[in-house]
């Protein structure tokens, strides 16, 4: 199954969960020795493949004296030691933009990724959408990529995150806001979904449902 969202859309809501080194999320590679020429990001001591990173991942870097942090998506890993980068794009099929920076600066990095609860989200969102369609014979793979089923698997994603981050906090604590605020987005835009089933592939859909009208079964 693919999952709904990527990191890259997790960023476009909440930049500042890839900023920390601890936490939900999973660190696969840092380095301080990393080089931005453009939309080109070079790390000569590492090895991105190994270490799992894939396009739209984010990439976390801190540059000059003053250590701005900043944070890109990843369009490409083009080879063990290279990457191509971008500001976010508002479609993500679009050229990458470059952040802008001087040639060759110099970059102090890292690469997290959620990849354990997008996969869950997705999985969770996936059933649901399942037991709408599973009398017609389709599949998970079938579901078509959109905004509104990346955005809703993204919110479901940030609910956790913010759960996992308030642990032990205090309940006014602001992890504890932004988790329920997240998990009620998630909820909300759940029952906005709507799957149109286009069963003799003209092009229209014949029939539409939306997730609003799940039942949950017991097996």
């Amino acid at each position: 199954m693919d999952n709904f969202c990527q990191d890259r859309d997790l960023l476009c809501l909440e930049g500042c969960i890839f900023e920390a080194t601890s936490g939900p999320g999973q660190q696969l590679i840092t380095g301080t020795d990393g080089l931005l020429d453009g939309t080109v990001f070079t790390s000569e001591a590492s090895d991105f493949t190994s270490a799992g990173v894939q396009a739209g991942m984010v990439l976390t870097g801190l540059t000059g004296t003053e250590q701005l942090c900043h944070a890109w998506e990843i369009v490409s890993v083009d080879s063990d030691t290279q990457l191509t980068v971008s500001l976010l794009r508002s479609d993500p099929s679009g050229d990458p933009l470059s952040p802008g920076l001087p040639a060759e600066t110099p970059v102090n990095f890292h690469v997290r990724t959620f990849a354990a609860q997008i996969q869950a989200v997705s999985s969770a969102l996936a059933e649901k959408l399942r037991q709408m369609v599973e009398a017609n014979g389709i599949v998970s793979a079938d579901f078509a990529d959109s905004s509104q089923l990346r955005v809703t698997a993204a919110c479901g994603v940030l609910g956790t995150v913010f759960v996992a981050r308030a642990e032990n906090a205090m309940p006014h604590d602001a992890n504890w806001v932004k988790a329920e605020h997240y998990r009620n987005e998630f909820r909300r835009l759940s029952l906005q979904l709507r799957l149109a089933i286009d069963l003799d592939g003209d092009g229209k859909a014949e029939h539409t449902r939306t997730l609003g009208n799940v039942n949950l079964r017991r097996a």
